[in-house]
């Protein structure tokens, strides 16, 4: 799946604190599928977020969002996850929901801004993020253009590929 940033997302807040671990949302060592894992996601730290979870859905948190063992969000993706905003993240984290592609941003404050089940604008073009409900916004930093390319192109290895493809003639 590939992501145009430049497209605005809107959706409902489902809101986190801080140093929610990489285990409780990707609980892969209790559940060996992708469909029972989408079943248990994040039932750590709210239980109802696997039954209740709809696409289109954003994740706001806290500091050192996606701390631990650095499991991939795949998963949130999987369960219709359409965003990631957080006040920081785990460095790994952060590294693997972009090669996926799944759009995640750094915003500071971004948890005094909106609360649980408002709906959030994230307008990536005009670098901000918005509560719709308020209409107050904060700043989003952009990523640098080669982090563009990897949403636009549907992740790190669609990327890979087409550079392959691209530059040996295939």
């Amino acid at each position: 799946m590939n992501y145009d940033l430049n497209t605005p997302i809107r959706g409902r807040i489902w809101k986190f604190g801080d140093s929610v671990d990489s285990d409780s949302i990707n609980p892969y060592y209790l559940f060996p599928t992708m469909e029972e894992l989408k079943l248990h996601t994040l039932e750590a730290f709210r239980p109802e977020f696997p039954r209740e979870v709809e696409r289109g859905d954003i994740i706001v948190a806290g500091r050192n969002f996606g701390c631990g063992s650095h499991r991939p969000g795949l998963v949130l993706r999987e369960v219709g996850v359409a965003a990631i905003v957080v006040e920081s993240a785990a460095r790994l984290f952060l590294r693997n929901n972009i090669a996926l592609p799944l759009p995640i941003f750094i915003v500071p404050g971004v948890t005094a801004l909106i609360e649980d089940h408002q709906t959030m604008e994230i307008d990536y073009a005009a670098g901000i993020v918005r509560n719709a409900a308020t209409g107050e916004i904060l700043p989003l930093r952009k990523y640098p253009a080669m982090i563009e390319d990897i949403f636009l192109s549907g992740g790190l290895p669609s990327l890979a590929r087409q550079r392959y493809l691209r530059e040996t003639g295939h």
